[in-house]
């Protein structure tokens, strides 16, 4: 009997569940994979390619929407090809980060690496950021693409979110329906120091089986979550579904952005420590080339709102300052930003998806124009 009553309180909870169904079916687990996002960068059908060492790089041209992306052969976003060896006369600059720096949402006359150019006579800037980049994928390409074109300044561009993507593996995990549906190298510490663990992907056919994916990626990955993209056994409960979706809902919360800004700046010490040691060994490797580093930092839409509202420092203050400490150059953009926002609003310095509009870019490169050339009076001439 009492198996039985068991039983039917079971059986009528599975009733209850898949009537008032409290979580969207599109939403339970397993997600949907993104496979066909998957299939078109196989296919070379994106601006995206498959790169075995960074994860991917830009590629060909791209329209997103009435913005048109071209990489050129080096597989940088540029209107010609660059020769390796610097002009003879003025600077070259080396611009590395994620869609901040490769402009996202304008075309490339509007971007303000172009624009530094004009603001900052005499200067040649190289354009090396690539969408959806984390910190440590920048500085592996800077190692392996950017030092042969010996730059004597590199911008080393910190977005407010790439604290998130440092510790990640595979972009669907941290944004399941991000086009990008790619894995990447990460670091991992190492007593005082760092370790890289490669990316395991040899070839993106073995990213469309989404089995493979969690057994290799999933570890050291800090937004995985078992069973994501794959079924279990009990999934045939619409019981156990709902829990386990609601629980990965809840540990996403905890983890992406919120009213509570970024939390990983203040509950994963792992990510601001990783963080802050990608930035200084990324700052050295360059100084040792010859170039002086500068750390630029790039607030989002909504901190520069906050920041000039609630008057709080933007997350990333403390890294900088941890950053300054080692003697590493850094310019803060929200210094120029948030003054604007307070007389004319974000609207004026941001496009609809959040990056830099014309306007923004072109503050940020008449910013750097006035902060570079002192910092850089070392290594640059002209």
């Amino acid at each position: 009997m009492i198996l039985l009553g068991v039983t039917l309180a079971i059986g009528v909870a599975e009733a209850a569940v898949r009537y008032m169904m409290p979580i969207p079916e599109e939403q339970l687990l397993p997600l949907p994979y993104n496979g066909e996002a998957l299939r078109k960068i196989i296919a070379g059908d994106t601006y995206y390619r498959f790169d075995q060492q960074l994860g991917w790089v830009p590629g060909g041209t791209g329209n997103y929407g009435k913005v048109v992306y071209r990489a050129n052969a080096a597989g940088f976003r540029a209107n010609r090809e660059y020769d390796l060896q610097p002009p003879a006369t003025g600077r070259r600059i080396g611009a590395f980060g994620d869609s901040f720096t490769h402009c996202d949402e304008v075309d490339y006359k509007d971007c303000w690496t172009f624009k530094l150019e004009t603001a900052w006579p005499g200067s040649e800037v190289l354009n090396f950021g690539v969408p959806g980049y984390g910190t440590d994928q920048a500085w592996l390409r800077y190692k392996r693409d950017g030092r042969q074109y010996r730059p004597c300044v590199v911008l080393i561009d910190y977005f407010v979110e790439n604290i998130n993507r440092v510790v990640n593996r595979f972009r669907p995990f941290y944004s399941p329906e991000d086009g990008i549906a790619l894995s990447k190298p990460r670091f991992v510490l190492d007593g005082d120091g760092l370790r890289l663990m490669p990316n395991p992907t040899t070839n993106p056919e073995q990213l469309t089986d989404p089995a493979w994916v969690e057994h290799e990626l999933g570890p050291n990955d800090a937004w995985y979550f078992p069973h994501v993209f794959t079924s279990t056994l009990l999934d045939v409960s619409e019981i156990e579904r709902v829990a386990r979706s609601a629980a990965y809902r809840s540990s996403h919360r905890d983890l992406e952005r919120g009213d509570g800004r970024y939390p990983m700046y203040r509950t994963h010490p792992e990510a601001v420590e990783l963080t802050t040691r990608i930035l200084t060994e990324f700052a050295r490797d360059t100084g040792r080339d010859g170039a002086t580093p500068v750390v630029v930092f790039f607030p989002g839409r909504r901190d520069v709102t906050d920041a000039a509202i609630r008057q709080i420092e933007e997350p990333y203050t403390p890294i900088m300052h941890r950053l300054e400490s080692e003697g590493v150059a850094t310019i803060d953009l929200a210094e120029y930003v948030i003054p604007f926002v307070q007389r004319r609003g974000t609207d004026g310095l941001y496009a609809e998806n959040g990056h830099y509009n014309q306007r923004g870019n072109e503050l940020i490169a008449t910013a750097l124009a006035q902060r570079l050339p002192s910092i850089t009076a070392h290594t640059c001439t002209g």
